[in-house]
Formats: structure tokens, C-alpha cells, sequence
């Protein structure tokens, strides 16, 4: 869905409602951006649809184009390393072991039983194919920011 958004500026945000547009008002006492609109488009069709108005509402405002990912469906994907996916949990499990090797920590901070510790450690293990937590905290430290 295309969504523009204005800063403390009413009259972009009739000229963009008048046009058919959804359209948020943000506060804002910079004087720079009173004159901006942003614009965020999840896909690429998104832009095609407000090509035209975009071109006229930039002879008045400057206008900046922010680019969503596409949602997903079921987990959100944080990294995908050698055609891995890793959902947001993994993800936070992993940085877990790597900061902090206490297991009891880590399944209160994450909701976990200690059985669900070692079974999504050993389950990251086999999708990462791995042997063992050492060689887990060696891989996150190449592969993800963390």
C-alpha cells in the first residue's frame, strides 16, 4: 500500500487526500522538512500507480521515495546465509549463545524451558549443519552482525 507522509504541512496533506491518496500528518518544527513529503512503497508497482502525481508534487515539495521489503507471511527472515533462513528468534537465541553461554539467562530472557534450549540448539544446529555450540558462536560471528 502506498502511504505519503507530511511534516507539519496541511496543505500536502489536502493536495495529496484530494488526489485519492492516504496520507499521515507528522509533527515537525524544522522548516526543511515542512517542505518534504515522503512516499513508502512496498512494491513495484506502487510506484507506477503514483508516477504522475509524484512528478507534480515535486515541483512543489521535495519528495522522498523510502522502499519497504514486501511483508512476510509467516516468520520474519533476518538473515539467510548459505541458503539458510533463520527466523527473528533464532536469530536472538544465536546472539544468546554468543554473548552469554549461561542457559538458564538465556531461556528466561527468551521464554524458553530448558528442553526448548537444546532442542532449537540442536534444531540449528542440523539447519545450519554444525556439530556443536562452539561451532555456532564461530559461524554468527562471520555471518551476522551481531
Amino acid at each position: 500500500m502506498t502511504k505519503f507522509y507530511v511534516f507539519s504541512n496541511s496543505k500536502a496533506r489536502e493536495m495529496i487526500e484530494s488526489a485519492g491518496y492516504r496520507c499521515v500528518m507528522l509533527e515537525s518544527c524544522s522548516d526543511s522538512l515542512k517542505r518534504t513529503v515522503a512516499l513508502r512503497i512496498r512494491r513495484e508497482k506502487d510506484i507506477e500507480c503514483v508516477e504522475s502525481f509524484v512528478n507534480r508534487l515535486s515541483e512543489i515539495f521535495c519528495v522522498y521515495l523510502i522502499f519497504m521489503p514486501p511483508e512476510r507471511n509467516n516468520h520474519e527472515i533476518v538473515s539467510r546465509p548459505e541458503g539458510c533462513f533463520l527466523s527473528a528468534k533464532e536469530t536472538a537465541f544465536i546472539t544468546h549463545v554468543l554473548n552469554d553461554d549461561v542457559v538458564k539467562k538465556t531461556c528466561m530472557e527468551l521464554g524458553l524451558s530448558r528442553s526448548g534450549y537444546y532442542k532449537m540448539l540442536k534444531k540449528i544446529l542440523g539447519r545450519l549443519n554444525l556439530k556443536s555450540a562452539g561451532q555456532l558462536r564461530h559461524w554468527a560471528l562471520l555471518h551476522l552482525s551481531v
